[in-house]
């Protein structure tokens, strides 16, 4: 009552004002962000600050006129009074309800649209490659069901869990069970898991491959506005064309391996994870999956000045949801995730004080012909080193099995919580004088997101996979690493320009993948490397 409406020349004003805020405490492009289009995670900061203090506290605030938080200050003030009477002592999650609430209601957060609603039908299995160190002879096989689940999870062999717990910190109405099997690479195994039938492939050492690799999806605007969310139809149509990459097997043009590299779904409570892994096939469940984090798995705003210590996952999620073989298991296979940081009981988030331990996201691993290496930019360079040092060891050992090296992560720019000299371009220069690396010219390669837009960005060697749904080039399609045949190639199919009428291309592509798999229709294909 009384508040002025939304779009309106004061609300906008307060909008443009806090925005600014938000990209000069990070460093971001200022001119790139709007009242329409800035996170609401943001406002739900400030609006928690002013609820618990009454004043703005922090890095951030410092960016804010006084006058202006005068201003946020009566505007959300009644909502406060009446909030503190109503919930004296309101529950975390209470407080994210009610803060979440109030910038909707002053204008200050686009309300986003209603999620789809999750399925249960298939198993969210995931099959993940193990740490290079261990051999070429085992995958990691999981499953991330919920936590209230008090039985032992039913699988065909018996027994194929040996860790199995709720996940601890974040997102723990979840539950992770998760073992090594031993497998014969090139030969197709069944596996059976709360019903359902699971057919894993490992390729054969030095064969060809062919894998989807994206970063950046978004869907949603829960918590950092999808600004091409709903015109590219992000949420139907990367499920879609994920599932009909993986429908045929590699010899009928199929996939071998999928990954999403940082940024995944921009989540912070698990939530609109669940919900696309929940429409996925178990043919797509069943090949192999690889993730590296971004700035959003860690921070749902996208940086450590707007961090929340009791909110934000801080990678916590990510590292059991998507359960990857890494550095961390290297000496201990049943507990293979390293907890001993605990992201509430650390230090002082925009200081980066309560992050996992890294060796939780490096991680070096082979398909087919194809050596991957695999880490977060979060962390300094002193920090990462050695391991990238191991790394070329063991590829220079694996040399004769590789067609191609590729270095995988988030970050294409230092910054947003990226450390100077960990974006993915400066660790491919890093990477590719280190010894073992160093003798192997234009096989090195990378990819990378953060930057939302599929584009090439070092000619034959670096590719940009993020135009999955986030402002920037508004461009969204599919990026193939295909080493199948004598080209070890990579294309991309285009799916739709947000921004083109006339461009979409989706029905016809998935037909296509559906029909021959997407080996067989590269001629809709633009070739990004010969």
């Amino acid at each position: 009552a009384g508040l002025p409406e939304r779009g309106s020349t004061r609300t906008m004003a307060l909008g443009r004002t806090i925005a600014a805020a938000f990209c000069f405490a990070t460093i971001a492009k200022c001119d790139q962000w709007s009242a329409e289009d800035y996170p609401c995670v943001v406002c739900d900061k400030l609006v928690d600050m002013l609820l618990v203090n009454s004043s703005c506290v922090g890095p951030m605030c410092k960016h804010v006129p006084q006058d202006m938080l005068k201003d946020i200050t009566v505007l959300t003030q009644p909502h406060i009074e009446s909030t503190m009477m109503s919930h004296p002592e309101p529950s975390q999650s209470m407080r994210h309800k009610l803060t979440r609430s109030i910038c909707l209601k002053v204008g200050l957060c686009k309300a986003s649209k209603s999620i789809p609603s999750a399925s249960d039908e298939v198993p969210n299995v995931r099959i993940t490659p193990v740490f290079g160190a261990k051999g070429y002879d085992m995958i990691r096989v999981s499953l991330i069901d919920d936590s209230s689940n008090t039985h032992e999870p039913i699988t065909v062999p018996q027994g194929l869990f040996t860790y199995s717990a709720p996940f601890k910190y974040r997102w723990t109405n979840m539950r992770l069970s998760s073992g090594l099997m031993r497998v014969s690479p090139g030969e197709a195994l069944d596996l059976e898991i709360e019903g359902t039938k699971f057919t894993v492939e490992l390729p054969k050492a030095a064969s060809g491959v062919r894998g989807v690799i994206i970063a950046d999806p978004c869907y949603s605007s829960e918590w950092v506005i999808c600004t091409y969310g709903e015109r590219l139809q992000t949420f139907d149509r990367i499920i879609g064309f994920i599932n009909a990459a993986s429908e045929k097997p590699k010899s009928e043009g199929g996939i071998d391996f999928w990954m999403i590299l940082g940024d995944n779904f921009y989540d912070r409570t698990g939530e609109l994870t669940q919900k696309f892994f929940s429409m996925l096939t178990a043919k797509a469940k069943s090949k192999i999956f690889a993730a590296a984090p971004g700035n959003h798995d860690y921070w749902v705003g996208g940086s450590p000045l707007i961090g929340c210590k009791e909110k934000d996952q801080f990678a916590n999620g990510f590292m059991q949801y998507y359960a990857m073989d890494t550095s961390a298991s290297r000496n201990d296979d049943v507990n293979f995730i390293n907890f001993t940081s605990d992201p509430s009981k650390g230090g002082f988030v925009f200081a980066k004080g309560n992050l996992p331990v890294v060796d939780n996201f490096n991680t070096y691993f082979m398909i087919g012909d194809v050596a991957f290496i695999s880490y977060s930019g979060a962390y300094g360079k002193s920090a990462v080193l050695p391991f990238f040092q191991e790394a070329c060891q063991w590829v220079d050992s694996n040399e004769s099995y590789l067609s191609r090296v590729y270095v995988i992560g988030h970050w294409n720019d230092a910054n947003l919580g990226c450390m100077s000299g960990m974006e993915v371009p400066a660790v491919y220069e890093t990477v590719s004088k280190i010894a073992g690396c160093d003798k192997l010219g234009d096989k090195l390669g990378y990819f990378m997101g953060h930057t939302h837009c599929n584009v090439v960005k070092k000619t034959n060697v670096g590719f940009m996979v993020a135009g999955m749904g986030m402002e920037g080039c508004g461009n969204f399609g599919v990026p193939v690493l295909d080493t199948t045949e004598d080209s070890k190639s990579v294309y991309y199919f285009p799916i739709q320009e947000a921004d083109v009428s006339g461009s979409d291309k989706y029905n016809s592509t998935i037909s296509c993948f559906m029909e021959k798999g997407v080996g067989g229709c590269k001629d809709m294909a633009t070739t990004w490397r010969t």
